[in-house]
């Protein structure tokens, strides 16, 4: 399973779970379409950090780093070096 695939997963069974039909793909703005907010951002950050050993800043929870699982996977990706 990718990185992308596992931020995906979490993303569908955790944040979405309960919504009707919801279909997103990698490059889906997920906050444009209303499948992430602020709060599902401050539940998918501990999950990336507990997931790929990494720390998030603060400063570095912006909507740019968040918007699709491809930023989130690149962002990561970044975080591990």
């Amino acid at each position: 399973m990718t990185d992308k695939d596992t931020i995906r997963e979490f993303i569908f069974n955790e944040l979405v779970r309960g919504k009707v039909q919801v279909v997103f793909g990698l490059s889906e703005n997920l906050l444009e379409a209303n499948i992430i907010d602020s709060l599902g951002i401050m539940k998918l950050v501990p999950f990336l950090e507990h997931t790929f050993s990494i720390k998030i800043n603060d400063d570095e929870i912006i909507p740019d780093n968040f918007e699709t699982i491809e930023a989130i996977s690149s962002f990561v990706q970044q975080k591990i070096g």
